[in-house]
């Protein structure tokens, strides 16, 4: 089953309340920056919040932060204004590249059609490459006439400090685990246990959250029934560590290959190995902290097995490892490493 819901747009910019209030009074003094960066985790509301700013500075009436009323808001919520410029990486790359720079200045060179301002949000700016971000900054140092621009990033250290610093920043906080769990349980009816598994491995994210659960996937994981590939990677996990040393190294590979098979889904499958490797370092001291509480009497056997300071090892492997696939480096090498790195840090195990 796929649900196509979430929190509300509105229900967003309530937790974002004073990120909004922020934006409004920006608005209201009537001097728009040149260039915004909105930060902060995914799903957050950020895009809402620039097109509903965007709504703002052009709305006719003039009242407040949109009147959601007139000719200029609705076209902005149709996604019809002339003067609303979007640039996100392009489908299968993981770039924004120069020439998509490119391609928005010569569409902002001459003046608006019909907007007070008119708006370039970039969603994902910190996917832009060197080359693309200081084709970016040539324009932020001298903007068009009557144009803002709005970065959306999840990491802003991506961001050369040029940039950043000709942005004012807006942070937008992240969502609980205690209210995407609360809203997986009365919003969609989820059972305690997995509303909150979910909702610690999405790490702040309730459409990752969603996704996990089955209930909202998009184009890429609608074959992926999430449910059956978290067990199926955390008994495979567990197998790796129980098993002898000879067998193991040849599981680890194993597992190496099949996540290698899928590296669009990666960063879930990481996600979740974290809390597997977090579960291993605090059980001893708060069995029932454990996110993945459905693996208890797995992590009962590993902690009688393994010595707890290995956990700490295993976790900050994992770590290097996602940073390392970040820098995009090979992802079934960088996978191997890891794994052959649980062997052989596993030590003497304690019932040797």
């Amino acid at each position: 089953m796929v649900i196509d819901q979430t929190m509300s747009d509105f229900d967003q910019m309530q937790y974002q309340a004073k990120t909004v209030s922020e934006l409004t009074i920006i608005i209201q003094a009537k001097k728009i920056p040149n260039a915004l960066l909105f930060y902060g985790n995914e799903n957050t509301g950020r895009k809402e919040a620039a097109f509903l700013f965007a709504k703002g500075c052009n709305c006719l009436k003039g009242t407040g932060l949109a009147c959601n009323n007139c000719k200029s808001c609705r076209k902005i919520d149709a996604k019809s204004h002339p003067d609303i410029l979007c640039i996100n990486h392009l489908k299968g790359k993981k770039i924004i590249s120069i020439s998509q720079i490119r391609e928005m200045g010569l569409a902002i060179s001459s003046k608006p059609n019909e907007a007070k301002f008119r708006m370039v949000l970039i969603l994902n700016a910190d996917l832009m490459n060197r080359q693309a971000q200081n084709a970016l900054l040539k324009m932020l140092e001298e903007p068009p006439e009557k144009t803002f621009f709005v970065l959306i990033a999840n990491k802003i250290s991506y961001l050369v400090p040029t940039i950043i610093s000709r942005c004012r920043k807006i942070r937008f906080k992240p969502l609980t685990d205690k209210l995407i769990e609360q809203c997986l349980i009365n919003e969609f009816k989820v059972d305690k246990q997995m509303a909150a598994i979910a909702s610690k491995t999405a790490d702040s994210d309730l459409k990752k959250a969603l996704m996990y659960l089955n209930l909202n996937q998009n184009d890429e994981t609608k074959d992926v029934d999430w449910i059956k590939r978290r067990k199926w990677l955390l008994n495979a996990l567990v197998s790796i560590i129980k098993t002898d040393t000879n067998n193991c190294i040849s599981k680890g590979l194993m597992l190496s290959q099949k996540l290698s098979f899928d590296p669009d889904l990666i960063d879930d499958a990481i996600a979740i190995m974290k809390t597997f490797f977090r579960d291993l370092m605090i059980f001893k001291l708060h069995p029932q902290k454990i996110v993945n509480l459905d693996f208890f009497d797995a992590f009962t056997d590993i902690s009688q097995m393994v010595e707890t300071k290995k956990h700490s090892v295993w976790i900050k492997d994992l770590y290097e490892t996602e940073k390392r696939l970040a820098s995009n480096c090979t992802l079934r090498l960088t996978l191997d490493k890891f794994f052959l790195k649980i062997v052989t840090n596993r030590g003497k195990l304690i019932y040797d």
